[in-house]
C-alpha cells in the first residue's frame, strides 16, 4: 500500500513565516483558504468517536493556570476517532489516537502518581475504564487488518510497538502504517529533560521504518479526512480534521475543552477573567511549554478550520481527544457545554481485510 497524500493549500506558505505576530495573521487568513477547498473536496465516508480511559490530569496545566479550584486535578476522557475516507477510490481506515493506555502507565508523570496514590485508588477510584482499542473495533465490526493507518495528535504517553511491532514484538494491526510528523518521530527518539515526564520509555523503540510514514506539514488523507499541522504542545503536534456533509470538526489535545477556544463563554471560575486580562482568544493546555507561541497560533487555526458548532453555536466545534468531564473528584472543574461526540456515516469492513480472511 503506497499513500498519495496531497498538502492543503495555502497554509504552508503561512508558515514559513519567522515573525510570530506576523505568521498568526497570514495562518488566519490561509486557514479559512484551506478549509474552504477543504468542505469543497466533499465528505467523508464515516467517522465514529469511542471513549477509552477517564483519568486524572493537573488542573493548574489543563487551562495554564487560569481555572479556580481547590481540586488539584481535573478529569479527562481519552477518545479515539475510526475515520474511513477514499484514497485513490479505496476505502481506508485510519485510527486517531489508539491510545494503549496500559502501557501508557510507564511514562514516569502517571508512573510516578500510580506510586503515590497505589494502584487501587489510581484505578478504581480516580480512573474509569470505558474499553479498548481492540474491544472497540470488535463492537465495529472491524479486525484487526481492517485498520489502514494510525495516527496521534502526538506521542505523550503512547507505545505504539503492540499496534505496529517494535523491539521484538509482532504487530497487532498487519498492514497499518503509523503517521506522524518527522519532528515528533525525531524528537521523541531524542528527548530533552524537560519533556522526558510524559513519554514512554523506549515507545517507540525498534518499530520497522517501513510501518511508518513521516509527514511534513499538513496533509489531506482523502475527501473529508485531513491531518493539520498544529506545532506548539510538541514539536511535532498535529490534529485530525474531518468534514461531514452536516460539519467540519476538529480533534486535538491543545485545548482541553471546547471552551478552551472561546474562554469569554467559560463558566469554569477563573478562565474568563484570566482570558480577558490576558487579552487571549484561546486558552492553552500548558503541560509543556515548548513553543507557546505557536501553541497559540496552532489553536487560532484549529479554531478557524472547525468554525462554530452547529448545535451550540457561540462554541467552536473543537472535539478535545482527551476531553474534560464532569466528576465530584473536581468541583468547579465542569465543563461549560460538552458538544456532541462526533460520529457520521456507517463504518465497514474493507476490501484488504475481506481478500486477508
Amino acid at each position: 500500500m503506497t499513500s498519495n497524500f496531497r498538502p492543503l493549500p495555502s497554509l504552508t506558505e503561512a508558515r514559513a513565516e519567522s515573525v510570530p505576530g506576523v505568521k498568526l495573521q497570514q495562518l488566519r487568513r490561509a486557514t479559512l483558504e484551506a478549509r474552504e477547498a477543504f468542505v469543497a473536496g466533499g465528505p467523508v465516508a464515516s467517522v465514529t468517536t469511542c471513549d477509552l480511559i477517564t483519568f486524572p490530569y493537573p488542573t493548574q496545566f489543563a487551562f495554564s493556570g487560569a481555572a479556580m479550584s481547590p481540586a488539584p486535578y481535573v478529569m479527562m476522557t481519552n477518545r479515539m476517532q475510526v475515520v474511513q475516507f477514499l484514497e485513490d477510490g479505496e476505502l481506508r481506515t485510519l485510527l486517531f489516537n489508539p491510545s494503549d493506555y496500559e502501557r501508557g502507565y510507564a511514562a514516569p508523570f502517571f508512573r510516578s502518581l500510580r506510586e503515590r496514590y497505589g494502584a487501587f485508588v489510581s484505578d478504581k477510584v480516580m480512573s474509569t475504564r470505558h474499553g479498548s482499542v481492540e474491544s472497540h473495533l470488535e463492537a465495529l465490526g472491524l479486525k484487526p487488518a481492517d485498520v489502514d493507518y494510525l495516527a496521534f495528535d502526538h506521542l505523550h504517553v503512547q507505545d505504539v510497538r503492540r499496534w505496529v511491532g517494535g523491539a521484538g514484538e509482532s504487530a497487532y494491526f498487519p498492514r497499518a502504517k503509523l503517521l506522524v510528523q518527522r519532528a515528533e518521530w525525531e524528537g521523541v527518539k531524542n528527548l530533552h529533560p524537560m519533556q522526558k515526564a510524559w513519554y514512554v520509555p523506549n515507545g517507540t523503540a525498534g518499530v520497522p521504518e517501513d510501518r511508518v510514514v513521516l509527514l511534513e506539514g499538513d496533509v489531506w488523507l482523502g475527501p473529508g479526512a485531513a491531518i493539520l499541522s498544529t506545532p506548539g504542545h510538541t514539536l511535532g503536534n498535529m490534529s485530525l480534521a474531518v468534514a461531514t456533509d452536516r460539519e467540519v470538526f476538529v480533534v486535538s489535545e491543545n485545548g482541553v475543552a471546547t471552551e478552551s477556544y472561546t474562554p469569554l463563554q467559560s463558566a469554569i471560575p477563573g478562565i474568563r477573567g484570566f482570558a480577558e486580562h490576558m487579552g487571549l482568544e484561546v486558552v492553552l493546555n500548558g503541560n509543556t511549554r515548548e513553543h507557546s507561541l505557536d501553541q497559540y497560533s496552532s489553536m487560532v487555526v484549529e479554531k478557524l478550520f472547525a468554525g462554530p458548532s452547529p448545535v451550540e453555536g457561540a462554541f467552536v466545534n473543537f472535539h478535545p481527544s482527551s476531553l474534560l468531564t464532569t466528576s465530584m473528584l473536581a468541583p468547579g472543574l465542569s465543563p461549560t457545554v460538552v458538544l456532541p461526540p462526533p460520529n457520521f456515516g456507517d463504518v465497514r469492513s474493507s476490501a484488504a481485510s475481506r481478500r486477508a480472511a
